[in-house]
């Protein structure tokens, strides 16, 4: 990501589409609960079930495919039916799977996420065993390691088994991202700070890759100019409704969260804000405009009750951009 270009940001992300990546983790099927009203603990809660496909991975590289990113999914897919849904839809979607593994004795990962009246999630659960079974030696088998040597970005996520993390830290050319999913996968991501082109933490996730507590705002500056000290190319530290803190070289600062007017689901915005970092990461965009850029998309996210939302295209994302500036400059 480069600290600043003459070229405008839209023809920037244009032709960042060209771009190849490779996103390696979790594909899973999402069970979202919507609660009608506040959740009460330990009894019934009248609200709305819905089925959809996810995974940060996953989520991620289907917000570049619907962008028109050449995208390519390392995961490993269960031997049951919601594996095979998920497998025709990354199909269908364009993403490319043939790096892909299928654990036929295990089943397809699934999240279950509780939402509150809010659209808040309250209690997040999953079961990712099968991706214990992305090993070194499967990264490395020849279908997968063709397609980390084509491509311009590498993504993974804290799905990833830690000794996988360190594989790809060693052995990937092209810049890697990591997305560290979880406060309880954090410390596999922690030792390869110094290695990484981008990081997508949250506060709390933060604080683990720095061995100490990121509680708001303020400590999120910090945190992002201290993996940037440590390393990282460029840091992103979400900070929910207060924005995004950043840092690269120099620059830091902290981007306030634009107004949303409806939340219907906070689940996949993180995923399709990190999905925005790694098309700036392409367009080699600073990253003060990389976080406006994510932004759009996790705020597209928060409107669907989709995992992905079905608007994301990469007209729709320029379009909100320049809005975005407009209203800026008025």
């Amino acid at each position: 990501m480069a600290a600043h270009s003459s070229a405008p940001v839209a023809e920037r992300l244009r032709r960042a589409t060209s771009g190849r990546v490779v996103v390696i983790g979790g594909a899973n099927t999402d069970v979202i609960g919507l609660s009608d009203g506040p959740l009460i603990e330990r009894d019934s809660n009248p609200g709305r079930v819905r089925l959809s496909s996810g995974g940060v991975a996953r989520n991620i590289a289907e917000n570049l495919a619907r962008l028109g990113v050449t995208t390519h999914l390392v995961t490993v897919f269960g031997g049951d039916h919601n594996a095979r849904e998920l497998m025709e839809e990354c199909r269908s979607l364009g993403i490319g799977i043939d790096g892909s593994l299928v654990a036929a004795d295990l089943p397809g990962p699934v999240y279950l996420a509780i939402h509150d009246e809010r659209g808040d999630m309250a209690l997040g659960l999953n079961d990712m065993r099968a991706l214990e079974c992305l090993t070194s030696d499967a990264l490395s088998s020849a279908p997968c390691r063709a397609l980390l040597d084509s491509a311009d970005l590498v993504i993974a996520d804290g799905n990833v088994p830690a000794e996988s993390l360190g594989w790809l830290a060693d052995n990937v050319d092209a810049p890697l991202m990591i997305d560290p999913v979880s406060v309880a996968k954090a410390p596999r991501v922690a030792p390869l700070v110094p290695r990484l082109a981008a990081v997508t933490p949250n506060a709390l996730e933060a604080g683990v890759l720095l061995g100490r507590e990121v509680r708001n705002r303020d400590q999120a500056r910090v945190a992002a100019r201290d993996l940037v000290a440590a390393g990282v190319g460029a840091a992103f530290v979400t900070c929910g409704s207060f924005g995004v803190a950043f840092a690269q070289g120099e620059s830091a600062g902290l981007v306030p969260a634009p107004a949303v007017e409806r939340v219907s689901s906070a689940t996949g915005a993180g995923d399709a804000f990190s999905a925005g970092i790694a098309l700036s990461l392409l367009a080699e965009i600073p990253a003060r405009e990389a976080v406006g850029v994510g932004s759009v998309l996790a705020d597209l996210a928060l409107r669907s009750e989709r995992t992905v939302s079905e608007e994301v295209t990469l007209d729709t994302l320029l379009q909100r951009i320049a809005s975005s500036t407009a209203e800026a400059r008025s």
